[in-house]
């Protein structure tokens, strides 16, 4: 005879199957595409999530590092702007004036005596070799008549030489002077200090060329009596 039981259990309804609720008798066997999922689409989220883990460490590793916590900045005060060095003042003058004692009126008491001095050059800061002549005529002293030019040679790279000797200048440079003459070793150009010659400006200068190749006088330096001195004042 059949159970009791069976019977209830044939006679039951059965229960409806609701898909993702637990318990559902029918839910094991029926597999959900949802729960397979697509092979390719969960590559690319694992691939998403690498990227952003790896960028997220890459931007800690490279951070600027900051100051400890607790612990005060530093403040330095900024350094000023380097400042070149004061321009020397000019040899034997006073500073500031541009003016440069050349020789005194002791020192050239003779004609076509000479002395070198350094002439400050205040618009580029360089000291130019220079020399002052006395050149004979007038009286001594104030009335003395004196000839101030750079040494260096212009256009060129050697140092113009004051030559007294006029038996050197014919075996040297073949030529017979009567007074002391201004060469250039460089060109054989020889220079006479009692001649006017013209600038490449058309103006007149002291020490026309007399023999050599030389292209104008020497580049002149305008001096002045002043006491018992001899002053340089202004370079051409």
């Amino acid at each position: 005879m059949p159970d009791a039981t069976e019977k209830s259990d044939r006679f039951k309804p059965s229960m409806p199957s609701i898909p993702g609720v637990t318990g559902n008798p029918a839910e094991p066997e029926i597999e959900s595409q949802a729960s397979v999922g697509n092979p390719t689409a969960r590559l690319a989220v694992r691939l998403g999530v690498a990227l952003v883990l790896g960028a997220l460490v890459a931007w800690w590793a490279l951070r600027p590092a900051g100051p400890a916590p607790g612990t005060t900045l530093e403040t330095r005060p900024v350094s000023p702007p380097y400042l070149p060095a004061a321009v020397p003042a000019p040899v034997g003058g006073t500073p500031g004036s541009g003016s440069v004692e050349a020789a005194t009126l002791q020192e050239l008491a003779q004609p076509w005596s000479s002395k070198k001095f350094l002439f400050h050059k205040r618009s580029s800061g360089e000291n130019i070799p220079a020399i002052v002549v006395r050149l004979p005529g007038g009286q001594s002293g104030r009335s003395a008549s004196f000839w101030a030019f750079s040494l260096q040679a212009p256009f060129g790279r050697c140092e113009l030489e004051y030559i007294t000797d006029l038996a050197r200048l014919a075996r040297e440079y073949g030529y017979h002077a009567r007074h002391p003459m201004v060469t250039d070793a460089c060109n054989g150009a020889i220079y006479d200090p009692l001649r006017l010659g013209t600038l490449p400006s058309g103006a007149w200068a002291r020490g026309e060329v007399v023999k050599g190749a030389g292209i104008r006088p020497p580049v002149a330096i305008e001096v002045r009596v002043q006491g018992k001195q001899v002053v340089a004042l202004r370079i051409e």
